[in-house]
């Protein structure tokens, strides 16, 4: 048998987070039902929670442009996959309502489309004229950013809302006898105060001029659109005008069979945003759910470790009779764990790990299943460093190394998850460290100091944030902590 320390070094289980491994994501990535429905171009938004997947599939499409390529598909991101943000100046300087929102995001757009278009070089009257117009506006610079297609967008919108009575704009209108786009200038503008929806560009119009270039070629272009809690999270107000309108935007663009967005949003943004009534949701219907159970994840698991050679060798397993059979996927799991993280009427050691991330709405993101793997990994290393016995048999893992590993991954997802997108709560959550993991609402009440209606707001906050399980136990309403944010707390078992 290989010596178990040499296979642990070896091995890799991954990053948390898919754009710290995007050389490595092919490689990695599972081809769920959900992946091959937004490939096919069978669904245009995704939805998932946060560490779910969203990101890996946005990743992948735009690795896979090469091969979209060759089915007539052009690919343009609207966001950058890491990094700052295109929207930051947003945050200080938003637009004033959600129909300029709307008309802002159209503009964008039409940019992408138009400087794809110009970049593939897709020649005919529509896409030439289009493009010689928004040129000579100075809304398409050569070669741009995405941040610079984004400034040009906002000042030309702000040149519209928020004009200045010594202005000159530069613009873009359709020539009436040729239907064409041109570039127009107009100087003097006598309005001094913001007019929400005043935008006079013909977007709809330009918009559609790019569609038919795009068919005059037989081409499609996906713009893709992903980070929307990075682009918005410290603004609720704004994210919510900010989605809403791509999503009103989404249902315009219905009408352009060549301009295809794709759009990835966390499902509890999209609940906050749909709040209130939203009517434009009944007829978003091109859409998919990133969900993980247990199989799914162990699935993900079991392809994740077989990518490494060393494991193939030690198990005498390869990849392919892996990938194949989810019995032998399962029998991995009993070869290199021990049978029980906990002993007695307690769940196998994947279920067990599985069951420990879960957040309160029960689902358990592989963002958080990847880091404990490695953490594991990680820990049992140094065991073996230190002269430690080596696990019985084949197991690669001492059952010691797992509530330790827990301990790390719950302070990073309540610090660095929870917290960062809820930061009005923390005061409150903070209040609960070193308490029961149950409580009631009088013992919130004392907690917090609180009276009992603003404790119960509180509380069902708590609730929609995923932090709270609220239970009802034959007429009694108490709140549960899930396992992957007591460890961050030093919440102890129990009710209180």
């Amino acid at each position: 048998m290989q010596d178990k320390l040499s296979v642990l070094k070896s091995i890799r289980f991954g990053e948390r987070i898919a754009e710290d491994e995007l050389n490595d994501l092919e490689k990695y990535f599972v081809a769920t039902d959900q992946w091959n429905r937004v490939y096919n171009g069978e669904a245009d938004v995704v939805y998932g929670s946060k560490g779910a997947g969203k990101s890996a599939i946005y990743a992948l499409v735009d690795r896979r442009q090469n091969e979209l390529f060759d089915r007539g598909i052009l690919v343009k991101s609207a966001e950058n996959v890491r990094g700052n943000t295109v929207f930051s100046d947003l945050v200080a300087d938003p637009p004033p309502s959600e129909r300029v929102f709307v008309d802002l995001w159209k503009l964008y757009f039409l940019l992408l489309t138009a400087s794809t278009i110009r970049d593939f070089g897709l020649e005919n009257d529509e896409g030439k004229a289009l493009i010689k117009a928004l040129e000579q506006a100075e809304l398409l610079p050569q070669k741009g950013t995405l941040s610079q297609y984004f400034k040009a967008a906002r000042k030309q919108i702000w040149a519209y809302i928020f004009p200045d009575v010594e202005s000159v704009e530069h613009t873009v209108a359709l020539d009436p006898s040729s239907g064409l786009p041109i570039y127009t200038r107009k100087s003097n503008f006598s309005r001094s105060t913001p007019e929400a929806g005043a935008v006079e560009l013909p977007l709809d119009d330009l918009i559609a001029k790019a569609n038919e270039a795009l068919r005059a070629s037989n081409t499609v272009i996906w713009i893709l659109f992903d980070r929307l809690d990075v682009a918005f999270n410290d603004n609720v107000e704004l994210e919510r005008n900010a989605l809403r309108a791509i999503f009103r935007m989404y249902n315009d663009f219905k009408g352009y069979d060549f301009i295809s967005l794709k759009i990835f949003v966390r499902d509890d943004i999209w609940r906050r945003i749909t709040e209130g009534g939203f009517a434009e949701a009944s007829h978003i219907t091109k859409t998919v759910s990133i969900d993980w159970d247990h199989d799914s994840l162990l699935n993900l698991f079991a392809l994740r470790l077989m990518n490494n050679e060393s494991m193939g060798n030690y198990l005498e397993l390869d990849f392919e009779q892996v990938a194949e059979d989810f019995d032998v996927q399962r029998s991995i799991t009993e070869r290199i764990f021990p049978d029980q993280v906990e002993t007695g009427n307690n769940p196998a050691t994947f279920r067990w790990m599985v069951n420990r991330i879960q957040d309160s709405t029960g689902k358990s993101a592989p963002r958080e299943l990847i880091h404990l793997l490695e953490t594991i990994r990680q820990l049992q290393v140094a065991r073996l460093e230190r002269g430690e016995d080596e696990p019985d048999g084949e197991q690669l893992f001492d059952r010691t190394v797992f509530k330790a590993a827990l301990r790390t991954v719950s302070k990073v997802r309540y610090e660095q998850t929870f917290v960062a997108e809820n930061p009005t709560l923390r005061d409150y959550t903070e209040a609960l460290k070193g308490q029961k993991a149950e409580q009631t609402l009088s013992t919130l009440r004392s907690i917090w100091s609180k009276e009992q209606t603003d404790a119960l707001e509180i509380a069902e906050r708590l609730v929609s944030s995923g932090f709270f399980e609220r239970r009802d136990n034959q007429g009694e309403i108490t709140y549960w902590v899930p396992f992957v944010y007591r460890d961050a707390l030093e919440l102890v078992q129990g009710k209180a």
